[in-house]
């Protein structure tokens, strides 16, 4: 176990120097290479690493996606759009907290990466009437951008899972749904604890008709729903269709090049971008370090019951990783042998699968979180002590839900 020991190391150091306010992107890519000098790579295995975080051309696109969704929002709300949309679904739904939740959650329908950040500005426009500090604005944006991770299929925490512990995704997604429902209860009730409902106020110049409100709300943000649907219907990375519809929306608003250059100076962010190159650079020197293969390798072979390691080895692997992906690939191969079998076996999987997302939830790895908090500015202890209780009741439903099946069975 001393590789759990080496990587507890780390993560306990970028946690003290996070408190200490070093910057996180410094913090990630220093913890990283004291990572790969504690693990005994050499000079070539460290250096591939941190050139393949920077150079790597998924990254390139990632870090150049998430610029461009700050200069798409910048142009956006410059236009008038963002303000109009808003406007236009407060005169379907009244109470501006629904409003706030909703964004990110239709946003979080689909799996697109940055999907944190292009539903930010949207909350942020729409939370100025609540007024909400930086570190509510954050939770709600992340909390309800992941409400559907438990249960919707296109998903791949839930479709790899399936696939991997040989269950219906069908199965699955009907075992997890008292998670999606927890999640959507706990958002509102500790996203909006102390927020007084708004007064309700008119739309100037807007028709009645709940229709006409829709029709303008989709019009105005057409352009954020058609970077959506060209990203999704030809499953091409977002940089691209991000690019094409920031330069049509230039073009049709024929926005003067002075102007421009203003709204990218103000709004394009360097600290962003090395803050992604960080997360990058600190997985590339942990896949090289082959730690987590062998941590799981180690728990399994402990004697430790099944029920244990399920929820240990996901939580483990998505807290240290940040990654979904990371969690489910490495920890539920070694959790097959060890699920039961029968219906009860699908509870199992939910249950690992609930304490593998509320991990990666609290993961200081986690790309959507630090973006948001870097996106509103907000205080990292303090959004952590907004998320911590709605995770903690997260992961018990998983578990109670669970332990029902388990009584059922008997």
């Amino acid at each position: 176990m001393v590789e759990v020991l080496k990587i507890v190391a780390v993560m306990a150091a970028v946690i003290v120097l996070i408190r200490l306010r070093v910057p996180l992107s410094l913090t990630l890519i220093v913890s990283a290479l004291v990572l790969g000098l504690l693990f005994r790579l050499s000079f070539t295995e460290i250096a591939g690493g941190v050139q393949r975080a920077f150079f790597s051309l998924d990254n390139l696109k990632l870090v150049m996606a998430l610029q461009l969704v700050l200069l798409f929002s910048a142009v956006l709300k410059e236009n008038g759009g963002m303000q109009r949309a808003i406007a236009a679904l407060s005169g379907v739904i009244r109470d501006a907290r629904f409003t706030v939740a909703i964004i990110p959650a239709i946003v979080g329908l689909l799996p697109v990466a940055g999907g944190a950040m292009l539903s930010a500005p949207l909350v942020a426009e729409a939370s100025d009437e609540l007024r909400l500090s930086a570190e509510r604005r954050t939770f709600l944006n992340f909390w309800f951008r992941h409400v559907w991770e438990y249960t919707l299929p296109t998903f791949p925490a839930v479709f790899l899972t399936a696939g991997i512990a040989a269950v219906p995704v069908a199965d699955l997604v009907a075992a997890g749904a008292p998670l999606t429902l927890m999640a959507v209860a706990t958002g509102a009730l500790f996203g909006f604890r102390g927020v007084a409902r708004p007064p309700s106020r008119a739309v100037p110049g807007a028709e009645p008709g709940v229709m006409k409100h829709l029709w303008k709300f989709f019009w105005n943000l057409m352009p954020f729903f058609l970077v959506i649907l060209l990203t999704v219907g030809l499953d091409i990375h977002l940089v691209y269709p991000l690019a094409v519809v920031t330069a049509g929306m230039l073009v049709f608003s024929r926005m003067p090049a002075a102007r421009l250059f203003q709204l990218a100076r103000r709004h394009l962010s360097i600290d962003l971008a090395l803050l992604i190159w960080g997360i990058m650079v600190f997985k590339e020197i942990l896949v090289s370090t082959r730690a987590m293969a062998g941590i799981a390798r180690d728990l399994s072979a402990m004697g430790i019951p099944a029920v244990v390691l399920v929820v240990l080895l996901p939580a483990l692997i998505a807290f240290i990783t940040g990654y979904t992906t990371a969690f489910v690939g490495l920890s539920f191969p070694v959790l097959v042998p060890f699920l039961p079998s029968g219906g009860l076996g699908v509870f199992y999987v939910m249950l690992g699968l609930a304490s593998g997302v509320c991990a990666h939830l609290l993961s200081p790895m986690h790309a959507c979180l630090v973006m948001t908090m870097q996106y509103y500015q907000a205080d990292m202890a303090r959004t952590y002590r907004l998320l911590i209780l709605p995770t903690a009741l997260l992961f018990l439903t998983g578990a109670s839900v669970t332990a029902a099946a388990f009584l059922l069975a008997k």
